[in-house]
């Protein structure tokens, strides 16, 4: 048994040069070199292909953030407490998306501390947007839940002409700056 194992092992041949071993043709590398390369352009270029188009594709503005927002607000009237905190919210995250104002991250008493609080919002329209949060301020904090939708309807009215108007006295300052520079 010991003498069929050691037959079976096969005996290599003594005089094989090693260069025979080393011989490649051209084409094995290129296959392989296209195997691998094909695929990752291709991935690459599906990569960029989304990457530009989705920085093409406009996103939704504040102003129309906003708008959406007061209208759902405007169709579902909650009690004034509810509303004005809606409200209040609606505003505060349309400053800090048009204006960079960080309201948003304020409390009232901050936000009216601040020296430089809607710097970014145009002069005319800053009276206004302040006696807004304010009037919001006082029923957040009244804790009343009455159901006043007349009184609701108008503050949402009123906060839909002021998003309006900052966005229009925006633009035109930045028309004005175009045509200075």
């Amino acid at each position: 048994m010991g003498n069929d194992i050691l037959q079976a092992i096969p005996t290599l041949e003594k005089d094989i040069p090693a260069d025979q071993f080393m011989v490649q043709e051209f084409w094995v590398p290129l296959a392989w070199v296209c195997v691998v390369l094909i695929p990752l352009a291709t991935l690459a270029a599906w990569w960029l292909y989304r990457r530009n188009r989705k920085a093409a594709a406009p996103g939704i503005t504040p102003v129309q953030e906003a708008l959406a927002a007061l209208q759902e607000l405007d169709s579902q009237l909650p009690p004034m407490r509810e509303c004005s905190l809606r409200l209040s919210l609606i505003l505060r995250t349309y400053l800090a998306g048009q204006a960079q104002d960080p309201a948003l991250f304020e409390t009232h008493e901050e936000f009216t501390q601040r020296m430089d609080s809607l710097s970014g919002v145009p002069q005319s329209c800053q009276l206004e947007t302040r006696d807004l949060l304010d009037q919001l301020a006082e029923f957040k904090y009244a804790g009343a839940s009455e159901h006043d939708t007349t009184r609701a309807h108008a503050l949402i009215t009123q906060a839909r002409d002021l998003v309006g108007r900052i966005d229009t006295e925006q633009k035109k300052e930045a028309a004005q700056k175009e045509v200075s520079a």
